[in-house]
């Protein structure tokens, strides 16, 4: 479990640098590049450590979910992948919902938080989900309303074909990747 928390602590700790204003300091010091590339490296190791974490975490049960929760994850993580390709496009969805890549997250989380009860589980993606509703407040608290020009529709349907195509390989070589198989 050490992994898996020191890994929390790294991704977040990095990702708390910008909206504590170390970031400016930061880069004034070292330059954009550099900052970014140390922004970089910190983050991916802290994101291997909580993959690896929970890959050799012990299972400890929190709670039993319910019958048929598995299928939560199934159906919620189109529509997540979908956000998340949103966030990277510059499309209309990215401006009418604002936080796409958060909205992303907080579906990931929630969905797999109801399908797992082990503590490993309910550490790494409970953890995403807070990482979610905090920033998406504090992006909503300092953030003025925005008039941004409408964009071609063609980005929006992309997004929408990058999210699918992503969900179906991940939902294909699921146990590949995270190494346990979808129950279908």
């Amino acid at each position: 479990m050490w992994a898996l928390l020191l890994g929390i602590l790294i991704f977040y700790g990095v990702h708390a640098v910008p909206s504590l204003n170390l970031k400016a300091k930061l880069v004034a010091r070292w330059g954009e590049q550099p900052y970014m590339g140390a922004f970089s490296l910190m983050a991916a190791l802290g994101l291997g450590l909580m993959i690896y974490g929970k890959s050799i975490a012990a299972f400890t049960q929190v709670w039993q979910p319910i019958d048929g929760a598995h299928w939560l994850p199934i159906v919620l993580m189109w529509p997540a992948s979908i956000l998340i390709a949103w966030a990277y496009l510059p499309c209309n969805m990215k401006i009418k919902l604002r936080h796409p890549m958060l909205l992303g997250i907080l579906l990931f989380s929630v969905s797999h938080l109801v399908a797992n009860g082990d503590l490993a589980t309910i550490l790494l993606v409970g953890s995403f989900g807070v990482f979610a509703v905090l920033n998406i407040l504090a992006v909503n608290r300092r953030s003025g309303s925005s008039d941004h020009k409408p964009k071609a529709m063609g980005w929006d349907l992309l997004g929408f074909v990058m999210g699918t195509v992503v969900y179906a390989l991940v939902f294909n070589f699921h146990h590949i990747i995270v190494g346990v198989a979808i129950p279908v």
